[in-house]
C-alpha cells in the first residue's frame, strides 16, 4: 500500500502506516508487538500526564516484559516536532519500569530534509525534562535511543510512496 498504491497526506493515514510498519516488524522478530498501548500510571510519575500513549510497544514473549518502545513522527525539518515524541520515550520508559528497553524515535520526511540534531533529542532522554505541572522527568544517562528516516516522495499523481528507511543519528 505505501510502497507500490501510494497513499494521501490526509489525516493520521501515514502515521497509522509507520505504526502498522513497527509493529508488524516486531512481531516478524518474535516478540508480542501492540499499537498504541497506554503506559501504566504508576510510580512516582503517575501523575505526569494524563495518558502516555506508545505508537508501538515490544514485549519479550518469555519474560513478559517492555524492550521496546516506539515513536512515529512527521519532521518537516523543525527539531521542536520531534522534541515532544523524544520526552513520551522518556516518560514511558519510567512507566513501564524499563530503564533497559530500547528507544525508538521513527520520523518521516517528504524527500531528504536537514536532520534533527540527534545528539540533542538524546540530552532529553539522558537528563530528563520538566514535565507538565512542573513535575521533573528523571533522565536515563544509560538509556538506548535509536532513530530511523522513513523518506516518502510524491508521485505523479499526488500519492506518497515509501522510498526508503535510513538509520540515522549514530553516535
Amino acid at each position: 500500500m505505501w510502497t507500490e498504491w501510494g497513499v494521501r497526506d490526509v489525516g493520521h493515514l501515514v502515521h497509522s502506516l509507520g505504526c502498522t510498519f513497527l509493529t508488524a516488524v516486531g512481531r516478524d522478530l518474535g516478540f508480542a508487538a501492540v499499537s498504541e498501548v497506554p503506559a501504566p500510571r504508576e510510580g512516582a510519575l503517575a501523575q505526569v500526564d494524563q495518558d502516555v500513549r506508545s505508537d508501538s510497544v515490544w514485549f519479550d514473549r518469555e519474560k513478559r516484559r517492555v524492550v521496546l518502545v516506539a515513536e512515529f513522527e512527521r519532521y518537516s525539518g523543525k527539531q521542536k516536532d520531534l522534541s515532544p515524541k523524544v520526552e513520551t520515550l522518556c516518560l514511558a520508559q519510567h512507566r513501564w519500569n524499563r530503564e533497559d528497553a530500547t528507544l525508538l524515535l521513527a520520523y518521516w520526511t517528504n524527500g531528504l530534509v536537514t536532520l534533527p540534531d540527534h545528539d540533542g533529542l538524546r540530552d532529553i532522554v539522558r537528563g530528563g525534562f520538566q514535565g507538565p505541572g512542573g513535575i521533573r522527568v528523571p533522565g536515563n544517562p544509560r538509556a538506548r535511543l535509536i532513530f530511523f528516516q522513513f523518506v516518502v516522495r510524491s508521485g505523479q499523481d499526488g500519492l506518497l510512496r515509501l522510498e526508503n528507511i535510513f538509520r540515522r543519528g549514530e553516535s
